[in-house]
């Protein structure tokens, strides 16, 4: 430019000087841009690097109150609810119990207590504190049942010692969580078809995704006095916590094509409402007038997708205001989709929080704190219940090579670490070959050191916590908004496990 243009004779001597100036004035921006942009990248890498291995947040290391039952915000649809379901039951001030959470949890899942004796060991000498014991799974309870309606429908083929096992767990300092398959149930079809979702010509639904089964009815106030009749029967023998599973509607479209029969009423009631409904009634009946924590467990999907969670029931954003003790996210990496054509693939990957993974299940660390960064604006309302994440302790050998890895003691503590990083305090693992590497957890006197560190922490997150929501509903105010959060559409499909 210079030869070209500001030294040719052409141009009077004054312009050629503004020109000249000019120029210089470019080309230092020029240099002063590329600057910036090179230091503001490597300013967002630290940054990114020391939330990996300086997580800020602080843990919630103590159980937060109880919440309030604010799922249902809409008093025409409170309405519509009351005319179908019938009113909540109501339970007298003098009569309600104050229930003990069993946070914070450092649990196993143990299906039928088969390797107690290992589980037992494995408590004694680590931080795990809780076992997840099966009442009752899809085939039918565990145990010998003396409730009518599981007599009538013989669904007591079980027989394990349900109360022998509960107190070997309670001698040794170990809380039990009752697992609690709800709506996936495959007596009451044969037994009770009319308590099952069928068709309008009464025919029964069968559902591809869920292994060719029916299901009850999540609809029928009937399923729901069955479920919570399990429950009492189960806290009489000692348990310290129901933990409901598959406490949602089927995935997918029935076989036949057919609708269900409640297709219409779902039009009145969308189906979260009809899953809300009954986690508030089994509040009611369980955590209030017996005393003992609910849970519930759900797709982790629901996090990211409101439009999955409508299909199956389970609505992130207000499941959590139940007033249930707590949620339980499953969380496993290998459900997510992967980026090939086999099993779980879509072919693309899955968008998981503020990250993109091809293969999520070879960055188990990654995938846990990203999604639950997912949910956040969800259960950082106000009375939204706590999160205690289900976590993968198995290899999922079924993906396709190159889309999975091997899950030992090293990948279990990375995602036990990211559940901490992300400000969260306890967490449950699921292996149904019930093996637990030891090398995956520290010991008794070091999770005690931690939790009283994280009692510190709590302090600072709470009052931090209580000022982002005040900010957030007056935001919501000024605009008109009514405080649901939404949710944008995750590219990841429903995740296949319990």
């Amino acid at each position: 430019m210079q030869g070209i243009f500001l030294n040719d004779p052409k141009v009077p001597k004054g312009p050629r000087f503004h020109l000249r100036a000019l120029a210089i004035l470019v080309l230092i921006g020029v240099q002063v841009g590329i600057f910036f942009l090179l230091y503001r990248n490597s300013r967002v890498d630290e940054n990114q690097e020391t939330l990996v291995t300086n997580p800020t947040r602080p843990v919630v290391a103590t159980a937060p109150p109880p919440p309030l039952a604010l799922s249902i915000k809409d008093d025409g649809m409170q309405d519509l609810l009351n005319d179908y379901f019938g009113p909540l039951p109501r339970v007298k001030e003098e009569d309600r119990k104050p229930y003990q959470s069993l946070y914070p949890v450092k649990g196993i899942y143990l299906g039928t207590g088969k390797d107690l004796d290992a589980a037992l060991d494995l408590a004694q000498n680590t931080e795990v504190n809780a076992f997840v014991i099966d009442v009752k799974e899809s085939w039918g309870l565990t145990y010998k049942s003396q409730v009518p309606l599981v007599q009538a429908m013989q669904a007591d083929s079980g027989t394990i010692d349900l109360q022998a096992i509960f107190d070997r767990c309670h001698a040794a300092g170990v809380k039990v969580i009752a697992r609690l398959v709800c709506f996936k149930d495959e007596v009451m079809p044969q037994a009770r078809p009319d308590l099952c979702i069928q068709d309008n010509d009464g025919n029964l639904l069968s559902f591809p995704l869920e292994g060719g089964l029916a299901f009850a009815d999540p609809y029928n106030p009937e399923v729901w006095a069955y479920l919570l009749d399990i429950a009492r029967e189960v806290v009489a023998m000692g348990a310290d916590e129901i933990q409901f599973d598959y406490v949602r509607f089927p995935t997918g479209s029935a076989e036949s094509g057919a609708a269900p029969s409640f297709a219409a009423i779902e039009e009145k009631i969308p189906k979260q409402y009809a899953i809300n409904r009954f986690l508030e009634t089994a509040r009611i009946e369980i955590q209030e007038k017996l005393g003992v924590p609910i849970s519930a467990d759900l797709f982790s999907i629901v996090m990211s997708s409101e439009v999955d969670g409508q299909l199956i029931g389970q609505n992130w954003s207000t499941i959590g205001l139940t007033g249930i003790d707590c949620i339980c996210p499953m969380i496993y990496p290998s459900h997510y989709a992967n980026a090939s054509l086999g099993s779980q693939g879509n072919g693309v990957g899955s968008y998981i929080g503020q990250d993109f993974f091809t293969a999520p299940d070879t960055e188990p660390y990654a995938v846990i704190e990203n999604a639950i960064i997912d949910g956040e604006r969800a259960s950082k309302q106000a009375g939204y219940t706590r999160l205690r994440p289900w976590l993968q302790a198995f290899t999922a050998s079924w993906l396709p090579q190159g889309y999975f890895m091997a899950y030992g003691g090293a990948e279990i503590r990375q995602q036990i670490e990211a559940v901490y990083a992300a400000g969260y305090g306890e967490w449950l693992l699921w292996d149904a070959e019930y093996t637990y590497p030891r090398e995956a957890f520290i010991s008794g006197a070091e999770a005690q050191v931690q939790e009283r560190q994280q009692a510190v922490a709590s302090e600072a997150q709470a009052s931090e916590l209580a000022s982002e929501q005040a900010s957030e509903s007056e935001a919501l105010a000024e605009l008109g908004g009514d405080g649901q959060p939404v949710f944008p559409i995750a590219t990841a499909p429903l995740g296949q496990g319990h």
